[in-house]
């Protein structure tokens, strides 16, 4: 959290080597977060990709998690992928208009002063 409100960041990006069985997801999960000094039992949710082996009520990562802290975790389905399952009902037009916006959005933020003079314009629109 900031005095923003809540803030999103990449924690860790760890290469899983071998198999990646759900027990390998969830402990390197865990490790993870001790690597970072976090304590397991402030997870409060979860974002996956909907996959059985993330979501799964008996064995998946989530649920192999609520054990370990043996408690509830909110799961949600992530944005991204609904998105991208969202486009595939998409029409041709649709999704070249859509390519525009991503692409035009990319080039905004690729360039510093530019993010910033978008953010302070979305900021005016809001207010």
């Amino acid at each position: 959290m900031s005095s923003q409100g809540p803030k999103e960041e990449l924690l860790g990006l760890l290469p899983l080597s071998g198999q990646t069985r759900r027990e390998d997801i969830a402990n390197a999960v865990q490790k993870c977060l001790e690597y970072n000094g976090i304590d397991i039992n402030k997870i409060v949710s979860i974002a996956t990709d909907g996959a059985r082996s993330m979501t799964g009520i008996h064995r998946g990562v989530t649920s192999i998690l609520q054990k370990k802290i043996n408690q509830e975790i909110l799961t949600f389905h992530c944005i991204i992928h609904q998105e991208a399952l969202c486009a595939q009902t998409f029409s041709a037009k649709m999704v070249e208009d859509m390519n525009l916006v991503i692409k035009i959005i990319n080039s905004i933020l690729a360039k510093a002063i530019y993010h910033r003079q978008f953010k302070d314009f979305l900021e005016e629109i809001d207010s």
